[in-house]
């Protein structure tokens, strides 16, 4: 029996196919999310968990069994989350792959995209919360739209440590800022839990795996780890 995943986000939809020992055998993107389960099922996966933060809508396929996760799913974890109803289901996975990879160990997760997110799961495996900052994209984005001058930039004009252009200094303002604010997250924690992880995921998180100071791991696959520890863990 093979167990798919898919992730549904904002900019993109992933997924991954794993094999009987638990590791990924093929990752794909596609357009939709109806594309990655067929894929998937053409692979021979029987099983899929899919984390859903767009909202895209059910997938058919009849005979497959499918799980969304969403609050009321089986977590290797203690979410104490307030809300949890609004909690991202990316969020939620990546929280459930670090208590599988680093049980009774205090883990500080950010994953770079659209928005950036900042979750920290407890040695005691508790989950009380996080925050959301802007990405790199939307940063450079509201820095030309809520302007009547200002360019719109990209990471191609990056000049450390100070931009010496207009453009450059849009990248670098915007990639810097970012950086430290990684950094001071990071400070923060290990001043509470100094052998905490920090775990680096997203689509742009291989822009400042060499670019910080602290030991970090760099897991791109974070959360379809997760998902996939999820659907074991609830079937």
């Amino acid at each position: 029996m093979k167990k798919g995943v898919i992730d549904i986000g904002n900019t993109r939809n992933k997924a991954a196919i794993f094999n009987e020992n638990g590791a990924i055998e093929t990752i794909e993107s596609f357009e939709t999310a109806q594309q990655a389960s067929e894929w998937l099922v053409s692979l021979g996966a029987t099983h899929l968990m899919v984390s859903d933060v767009k909202g895209a809508g059910l997938i058919q396929l009849p005979g497959i069994h499918i799980q969304y996760l969403n609050s009321e799913t089986n977590l290797p974890f203690t979410n104490l989350y307030a809300t949890p109803n609004t909690l991202g289901t990316d969020r939620i996975a990546s929280m459930a792959a670090v208590a599988i990879l680093y049980p009774n160990q205090a883990s500080l997760v950010f994953d770079i995209g659209s928005c950036m997110t900042i979750d920290l799961l407890e040695p005691n495996m508790h989950y009380r919360g996080g925050n959301i900052s802007p990405g790199l994209q939307m940063r450079l984005k509201a820095m030309q739209h809520f302007t009547s001058k200002l360019p719109l930039s990209d990471l191609e004009h990056l000049h450390l440590p100070m931009g010496n252009n207009t453009l450059s200094a849009l990248a670098t303002g915007a990639f810097t800022g970012l950086k430290n604010e990684i950094e001071g997250y990071i400070e923060t924690t290990l001043k509470q839990y100094p052998e905490a992880n920090i775990i680096l995921c997203g689509g742009d998180a291989h822009y400042f795996e060499k670019q910080l100071k602290f030991k970090i791991f760099a897991n791109h696959n974070l959360v379809l780890l997760g998902l996939y520890h999820l659907l074991t863990f609830n079937d």
